[in-house]
């Protein structure tokens, strides 16, 4: 098979992923909302799948850290953003434990992720600009844009209060905000898997490319 069918092919096959991903936020929503009926939980189809998102999106670049050591400051980076956000979403269960426990953990990550990178620093910058020309971490970014910033805006009970001024029924416009903006935080989640599983073929790529040139050199 030709270079060009292959990039084909696996250019057809990454766009029917995206496609999945992005079909599931509607059908997580829709089962919680239509077949379940329990509105829009912490424990819901829609959540959990946000947790397993973020969380496999951690790994990744956890992973990619100890694969690829010259990239090693700038993936623990991004896994540890990822690590923030998963247990953000676990927020309503760390705070049964203990109230503010989840900003604790953060926090605690957040220093963590930061003096693991100052250590890593050697290629720290050459790593972000490889990442800001690589066109899958494209997707990473563009599933954080609408995660802390669109779903944020969209998502804003004012908002959809205001929509809904007239409706007498005042618990209408919080369970139509929590489900679109709980959706579309769910594709924003998808974009961020996609692109970090993209980028990390990407990466297992290069490696191999580079232990070849140096085996033969």
């Amino acid at each position: 098979m030709s270079q060009a069918l292959i990039s084909i092919k696996y250019s057809i096959l990454s766009f029917l992923g995206l496609i999945a991903g992005l079909l599931w936020s509607p059908l997580a929503v829709y089962l919680d909302i239509v077949v379940i009926g329990h509105g829009m939980p912490e424990q819901g189809v829609t959540e959990i799948s946000q947790t397993i998102f973020i969380g496999l999106s951690a790994i990744i670049f956890y992973k990619l850290m100890w694969m690829m050591p010259e990239q090693r400051g700038f993936s623990v980076l991004v896994a540890g953003l990822f690590l923030c956000m998963f247990i953000r979403e676990q927020d309503a269960l760390l705070d049964m434990m203990q109230p503010g426990l989840w900003q604790y953990l953060v926090a605690g990550v957040a220093v963590c992720s930061i003096l693991v990178a100052c250590f890593w620093r050697k290629n720290l910058w050459v790593s972000m600009a490889e990442a800001a020309k690589s066109y899958p971490f494209a997707y990473v970014l563009t599933g954080i844009a609408l995660l802390l910033f669109f779903s944020r805006v969209f998502g804003t009970g004012a908002l959809w209060e205001a929509i809904f001024m007239h409706d007498f029924d005042r618990s209408a416009p919080r369970l139509v905000k929590n489900t679109i903006q709980e959706g579309i935080e769910l594709a924003a989640y998808a974009f961020i898997l996609y692109g970090s599983l993209l980028y990390h073929w990407e990466q297992k790529s290069v490696g191999v490319q580079q232990a070849q040139k140096e085996k033969h050199s």
